[in-house]
């Protein structure tokens, strides 16, 4: 069984999650959360920061296998505006 609540958006769009909810998503005070529009609605979920610094990471690992050896950012931009 899904759970559900209703909740009242507040004058500065302020949505409180119901304790149950946030239990059972095992979101605490502080912590952050993801919206994202869906065809159905809103989708409210736990936002992994782990996961989005991974990515990063991820790409900052492919960035530096191609960049030139030798050099800055600073120089790299300005021998691709030549």
């Amino acid at each position: 069984m899904t759970l559900t609540a209703v909740s009242k958006i507040g004058p500065k769009g302020q949505i409180v999650l119901k304790k149950k909810l946030r239990a059972e998503a095992g979101l605490r005070e502080g912590e952050m959360v993801e919206a994202q529009v869906t065809k159905d609605g809103i989708l409210i979920k736990p936002f992994n920061a782990e996961k989005l610094i991974k990515s990063f990471d991820e790409l900052a690992t492919r960035v530096s296998a191609k960049w030139p050896k030798g050099l800055d950012s600073v120089e790299a931009v300005r021998r691709e505006r030549r």
